[in-house]
């Protein structure tokens, strides 16, 4: 079972293992693992913007932002980055961008997605390196 969240203001590293304690508790008879998305999902796309340029209305010099993680309302972001009368929708794009973007630049650039991409290689039982988890190159 995967619990997956958004943080908001709230620090993954603290609430993580009580969501965790609280799952556990809840399906003991399961695996289990809950990551939170420092701040939030989009974030992870910020994190990997430069795999995203020139897709989606996203500019061909689309970069991420220093440290992803850290800005609040990373879909206005997105909104912002995209042609006026083009914002990013989460019901529209998000399964759109996370088809495509690059999550070995994710993992690099983001401690959060990192957690997820190992969390689920863990409930996968296989090993966070292996192709089967990357995908083709």
């Amino acid at each position: 079972m995967l619990v997956l969240l958004d943080a908001d203001d709230d620090c993954p590293a603290r609430y993580g293992p009580l969501l965790l304690a609280r799952a556990r508790a809840a399906r003991p008879d399961k695996p289990v693992a809950v990551v939170l998305a420092n701040r939030e999902f989009e974030a992870w796309f910020l994190a990997a913007a430069s795999s995203l340029a020139g897709q989606f209305g996203f500019p061909a010099d689309f970069s991420r932002p220093q440290n992803p993680e850290l800005p609040r309302d990373c879909k206005g972001l997105l909104t912002k980055a995209r042609p006026k009368g083009q914002p990013y929708k989460e019901t529209i794009d998000q399964a759109a961008l996370a088809s495509v973007f690059d999550l070995k630049m994710a993992r690099e650039h983001s401690d959060s997605f990192d957690k997820l991409y190992r969390e689920v290689a863990r409930l996968l039982g296989i090993d966070s390196q292996s192709p089967e988890l990357t995908g083709p190159t």
